[in-house]
């Protein structure tokens, strides 16, 4: 049984994968790194995320898809999307979506996904 918060990121960029992961586990989160839509909803189904932190444009499976096929089956998990690009962006959905646009700071992801975590945990109660 894990304590820290799962958070699932899908990038598929490695070095921003890299340095978002490092951040994110420097902060006490529990990451697991995928590079693409598909590989996260495979990694999700063995290893559910309490957050999901998904690219918008990815090979294989982009991040609208990712996020479609997720909330099919947890349709409560928070996400927070990171994209470069202004079309077919999600809308910000108050403590369930929110939208980051690269490039983001660092310093602006972390309250972020905390506030998305401690949303669900209210929730939850």
């Amino acid at each position: 049984m894990y304590d820290s918060p799962h958070v699932l990121l899908a990038e598929d960029e490695d070095l921003v994968a890299m340095v978002v992961a490092e951040v994110l586990e420097s902060e006490g989160f529990r990451v697991t790194v995928t590079h693409n839509g598909l590989a996260a909803v495979e990694a999700d189904a063995t290893d559910p995320a309490d957050l999901l932190l998904t690219d918008m444009r990815m090979p294989v499976m982009d991040g609208e898809a990712l996020i479609r096929i997720i909330r099919q089956r947890r349709p409560d998990l928070p996400v927070v999307v990171t994209t470069g690009y202004s079309e077919h962006l999600p809308n910000e959905e108050p403590g369930r979506l929110v939208v980051l646009r690269k490039p983001y700071s660092l310093s602006a992801l972390i309250p972020a996904i905390t506030a998305l975590l401690s949303r669900r945990t209210e929730l939850a109660s």
